[in-house]
């Protein structure tokens, strides 16, 4: 335990703690006192440290994944779960009730881009909320360039599925999508700025020499 506390970055105690909670699969006993652990516990820690200290999940939403992950579940399923957990549980409302237009509004775009998704998922309820309060600020300039947003979005969506396809297990590929998701948001936020930053100096050079 000792060899894996080191290489997982975590103290004794903590998996101690993540044995009793039975989010770490027990290691192979070769005495009373001592047992061998292999890469997949390896796996599993990584897996539940970027739940817990990168995604700030409580305990039990990390069981959930983790029950999911242990499981027969497809990658499907598993992406799934852990999409629910890390946007959040849905409010007692239902989003497409509560803001019908803007649920008409998105569904037209999600149509046309021909995305297979899960109807109010905590994921659906978000975006709806989101074209909800843009039209509340009556941005519409950003409403109708909206399918444009969704083609970024799904180019984006599929380098991140792509890049954690290849993983060797499922814990690796849910702790993927997980450190994908968190981390690259501020890098992708960043580089839109930047890009931001690039078109107003074209627009402004191209008023300049209108």
């Amino acid at each position: 335990m000792a060899e894996l506390a080191a290489r997982s970055g975590l103290t004794v105690a903590t998996i101690k703690f993540y044995l009793r909670e039975g989010l770490l699969q027990p290691g192979r006993r070769t005495s009373v006192n001592q047992a061998v652990y292999d890469a997949s516990h390896l796996e599993r820690l990584r897996l539940i440290r970027a739940l817990a200290k990168v995604a700030g999940l409580p305990l039990d939403t990390i069981r959930e994944v983790v029950q999911v992950v242990s499981g027969q579940s497809s990658i499907l399923d598993a992406m799934a779960v852990t999409q629910d957990a890390l946007v959040g549980e849905r409010g007692d409302e239902d989003s497409e009730d509560v803001e019908p237009a803007a649920a008409e509004t998105l569904a037209h775009v999600i149509e046309a881009r021909g995305w297979r998704y899960q109807p109010g998922s905590p994921a659906h309820s978000a975006a709806i909320r989101a074209v909800a309060e843009l039209q509340a600020e009556d941005l519409t300039m950003l409403v109708d360039r909206l399918d444009d947003y969704a083609r970024a979005a799904d180019a984006v969506g599929r380098i991140d599925v792509q890049a954690v396809a290849g993983a060797d297990s499922l814990d690796a590929t849910i702790r993927g999508v997980v450190l994908g998701s968190i981390l690259r948001r501020p890098l992708l936020d960043a580089l839109v700025l930047l890009s931001q930053q690039h078109h107003a100096n074209v627009l402004d050079q191209e008023d300049e020499h209108a």
